[in-house]
């Protein structure tokens, strides 16, 4: 696949739901901003959602570990071919809140725009919820832009979202 900072990042499944749950548990602030709770089926859910026309083959749950997979400290949640046959779409990116703001975010989108584009991606899109604007700024500085808002509804809430997208050159 590809390596952020030398760690190979690899596809989650059914053997890294209890690494996931730990992941989403320490990123508790941030489930619970978004969805109003953390949901206990919350790591499952991440890895079998997909937008409508789609299939698992279509996703890639993507994680990042320590070195020697002790501990699961990034993930990158993305569909291929959605909303259009030649995008992605993130529809997730969590950080463990100690690995934040030393760049690692940033390097993790930036290697998986590079692995994309080799898949002959043309664009990405994402949504982000306007009561997260830390999640806006981020994404503004790593190229998005905003393309429009909606409302997105959640079983236990809804939100205000910004829908973002950025081109891929060739």
């Amino acid at each position: 696949m590809f390596q952020v900072d030398g760690r190979a990042v690899v596809q989650l499944g059914a053997e890294d739901v209890e690494a996931l749950r730990k992941l989403v548990e320490r990123c508790h602030a941030f489930m619970t901003l978004v969805y109003g709770e953390l949901e206990p089926d919350a790591a499952e859910g991440i890895l079998e959602s997909l937008p409508p026309g789609k299939t698992l083959e279509d996703k890639f749950a993507l994680g990042l570990y320590t070195d020697g997979k002790k501990e699961l400290i990034g993930l990158l949640d993305a569909v291929r071919g959605f909303p259009e046959q030649d995008e992605w779409i993130i529809g997730l990116l969590m950080i463990d809140p100690d690995h934040r703001r030393a760049g690692l975010g940033a390097r993790f989108v930036g290697a998986f725009e590079r692995w994309v584009r080799g898949q002959g991606a043309a664009g990405i899109r994402l949504v982000v919820q306007e009561q997260n604007p830390d999640a806006l700024r981020f994404w503004q500085r790593q190229g998005f832009e905003v393309t429009g808002m909606t409302l997105q509804t959640l079983p236990r809430r809804q939100n205000m979202i910004q829908l973002l997208h950025k081109p891929l050159a060739p």
